[in-house]
C-alpha cells in the first residue's frame, strides 16, 4: 500500500503543501469538499476525491490505498467569511476524529495533523477552535498509526494583516491588551514545507513546533511597519476586559470571531514564543516576521508630492 492523501488542500495553507508536493514529484490524492474549486489540485495532477470531513462514505473512499494522510482542514476561514453551515464542532474535532477512524481501519501507516501551538488551558477554554485542536492531539496519541503532529506558532498571513487588525495601506492597527507579550510568527510557506518534509521522511518525530527566528510583541509589530513605511500608525486598543467580553458574548452567534477574541486575549497575557530550533533541523530556514512586513509595506508619499 502506497500513497499519501491531503486533506485541506484548497485552503491557504493545505495549497502550498500540494504545490510542494508536485514540486517533488509526489502524487497525491486529493479530499475536496464539492462546492470547492479544485482546477487548481487538478492541474498539479492530484488526483481528487469528492467529499469532506463530514461525509463518512467520503473518507473511507478517500484513505483507500493510502500509506500517508496529511490534514490542514479547519472550519475557521469559511466561518470568517460568514459561512453558517458548519462549525468547529462539526469539522475540527468530529470530522477531524473521523478522519483518524477512517485512516485506522484502512491502515494508514502515518497520520500527519496541523495543530497549534500554544494550546493551554486558557486557550482551549476560550477558543473553540483550539480545544478541538487538543481533543484531535490527544486521541492521535493513542492511535496505532504512526502520528505526527505540527504545531505552528500564530501565523504571518493571519496576525500581520488585515484580518486581525494590521492596514497598513491606511496606516493603523489594532492592539489586544496590553500588546507587549512575544510571539515566534511564522511565514505559512515554512509550516508548508515543514509538513511536506515531515510526511515524506523516514523517521519523523512525532512532534514538531514550528516557530519564527523572531520574537515580537504587537507594539514591536507595529514599530516595524511604522519603520518600514515612514508612517505613523493609528493605534485602536482593545482591552483585556472588552476581549474576554467579546470571546463570551460572540461565542454563540459569531464563533469564529469570538475564537480569533480568545486567542487573542490568551496570547496578550502568555505569549506564544516558539522556538525555530525544530523547524531548522529539518533543513528549513525560517522567514523573519519583518521581511513580510517590509513586503507588504508601502512607503507613505513624501509631503508636498503627488501620491
Amino acid at each position: 500500500m502506497s500513497g499519501l492523501l491531503l486533506c485541506g488542500g484548497t485552503g491557504e495553507l493545505g495549497r502550498r503543501v500540494a504545490a510542494r508536493l508536485a514540486d517533488r514529484g509526489i502524487p497525491f490524492r486529493a479530499l475536496v469538499r464539492p462546492a470547492s474549486d479544485d482546477a487548481g489540485l487538478e492541474a498539479l495532477g492530484a488526483e481528487v476525491v469528492p467529499g469532506d470531513l463530514t461525509d463518512q462514505p467520503s473518507l473511507e473512499r478517500a484513505v483507500a490505498g493510502m500509506s500517508t494522510v496529511v490534514t490542514t482542514v479547519t472550519a475557521m476561514s469559511r466561518m470568517l467569511a460568514g459561512a453558517t453551515d458548519l462549525s468547529f464542532g462539526t469539522v475540527d474535532r468530529e470530522g477531524n476524529a473521523a478522519l483518524v477512524r477512517a485512516a485506522e481501519a484502512a491502515g494508514v501507516e502515518r497520520f500527519v495533523f496541523v495543530s497549534m501551538a500554544g494550546l493551554t488551558d486558557a486557550m482551549a477554554a476560550r477558543s473553540p477552535l483550539s480545544a478541538a485542536k487538543r481533543e484531535t492531539e490527544r486521541l492521535l496519541q493513542s492511535s496505532p498509526m504512526r502520528t505526527v503532529i505540527v504545531r505552528p506558532a500564530p501565523f504571518d498571513e493571519i496576525w500581520l494583516t488585515r484580518i486581525t487588525g494590521i492596514d497598513p495601506d491606511k496606516h493603523r492597527a489594532t492592539i489586544f491588551g496590553r500588546g507587549r507579550s512575544q510571539a515566534s510568527l511564522v511565514a505559512t510557506d515554512d509550516v508548508a514545507e515543514a509538513v511536506v518534509r515531515l510526511a515524506t521522511m523516514d523517521d519523523p518525530p512525532a512532534a514538531v513546533d514550528v516557530g519564527g527566528p523572531e520574537s515580537m510583541s504587537r507594539r514591536d509589530v507595529i514599530a516595524a511597519f511604522e519603520r518600514s513605511t515612514g508612517a505613523r500608525f493609528r493605534r485602536i486598543p482593545v482591552p483585556r476586559p472588552a476581549m474576554a467580553a467579546g470571546n463570551r458574548i460572540l461565542r454563540r452567534w459569531k464563533p469564529a470571531v469570538s475564537s480569533v477574541m480568545g486567542m487573542a486575549l490568551t496570547m496578550d497575557q502568555e505569549g506564544c514564543v516558539v522556538s525555530a530550533e525544530p523547524v531548522r533541523r529539518l533543513g528549513i530556514e525560517p522567514r523573519p516576521a519583518s521581511d513580510f512586513i517590509a513586503a507588504t509595506s508601502h512607503p507613505a508619499p513624501e509631503s508636498g508630492r503627488n501620491p
